[in-house]
């Protein structure tokens, strides 16, 4: 496929950039799935109607709102690049005018519950996922639903943990995460025992040397980790299959279903908040409706609470 006429001013802009290099990975991943976009669609000349298209488009594979608004963001600063650059990049006419001018960021509203899984479809999901493995894709997913429902974890988390992050402490199994804006990590959730044997069986089928816990597994993988739009697709089409579509959770609705169980079966909000490794207890705060006493060991609880341990784990 030809080159459009945007990727090289791309790298140029991107090499201008005083940014760290989370961003730079962030801006590059935004803009090069706008180039993709372009090209697939055979635009050359962006409109600002070309722009909201290809928002729509992403929204409709599963973007959240947050992640419109870095693509929003990206997108603007870039276009306010090629305006005040004109001259200097020799660039046509067309790019005088910023097509990203009229593209405001949409409000997040903080206080507004995202989807959840019911605990019946949430064992409905787990017991899907379960019972269809037979290849390594599938008992990964397997293992990542798992994973999500239980302790929470942000699909980044997923992303980034390594296979050394896993760490017995005394005789309970952890793994250590590097969250969200975090350079190290250094938190960690607890495994509970059918979590460990799921983790356990998809890391036995694995030959390779490659240092991350969840990898790809196709013959077109390009990176050693998952990205984003693999975790946003696999999930999507997992609902689809396990005939949860309709309930319109997000591979992140699975965090806001941990929390809003672990509520159910009598945690605290402030164990909810250890949960979810929130910073303070008003971020947690959206899932007040839900608050009861305080209960010890809410991974192991929440698994309990979705099925019994015998029926979901694996016969040796």
């Amino acid at each position: 496929m030809n080159e459009h006429f945007l990727e090289p001013l791309i790298k140029q802009y991107l090499s201008e950039k005083d940014i760290t290099q989370g961003t730079y990975n962030l801006f590059k991943i935004i803009l090069d799935q706008y180039i993709s976009y372009l090209k697939t669609h055979q635009i050359d000349f962006p409109t600002t109607i070309d722009v909201i298209a290809f928002l729509e488009w992403k929204k409709s594979d599963g973007c959240s709102i947050r992640w419109t608004n870095h693509q929003i963001g990206t997108l603007k600063n870039f276009y306010r690049y090629l305006c005040l650059n004109l001259q200097r990049l020799s660039l046509p006419e067309v790019y005088a005018f910023d097509i990203m001018q009229t593209i405001q960021r949409e409000i997040l509203d903080h206080n507004e519950f995202k989807p959840t899984l019911s605990t019946e479809q949430a064992k409905q999901l787990l017991l899907y996922c379960k019972e269809r493995r037979h290849t390594r894709s599938q008992y990964r997913d397997y293992a990542i639903v798992y994973l999500m429902l239980t302790t929470g974890v942000r699909s980044i988390e997923i992303r980034r943990a390594k296979r050394k992050d896993l760490k017995r402490v005394k005789r309970q199994l952890v793994l250590y995460i590097q969250g969200k804006g975090k350079t190290a990590s250094d938190t960690y959730v607890k495994i509970p025992e059918g979590l460990e044997q799921a983790i356990n069986d998809y890391l036995s089928l694995r030959k390779d040397n490659n240092p991350f816990l969840f990898i790809g597994h196709s013959r077109h993988q390009t990176t050693p980790y998952l990205s984003r739009s693999f975790v946003i697709k696999m999930f999507k089409q997992l609902m689809k299959d396990a005939g949860l579509e309709e309930t319109q959770v997000t591979a992140h609705g699975l965090r806001h279903t941990a929390a809003t169980m672990n509520l159910q079966r009598g945690g605290s909000l402030e164990s909810t908040r250890q949960l979810l490794r929130h910073a303070t207890v008003t971020t947690t705060m959206i899932y007040a409706h839900h608050v009861g006493q305080m209960k010890d060991e809410p991974e192991n609880e929440i698994e309990r609470l979705i099925l019994d341990f015998h029926e979901i784990k694996t016969e040796t």
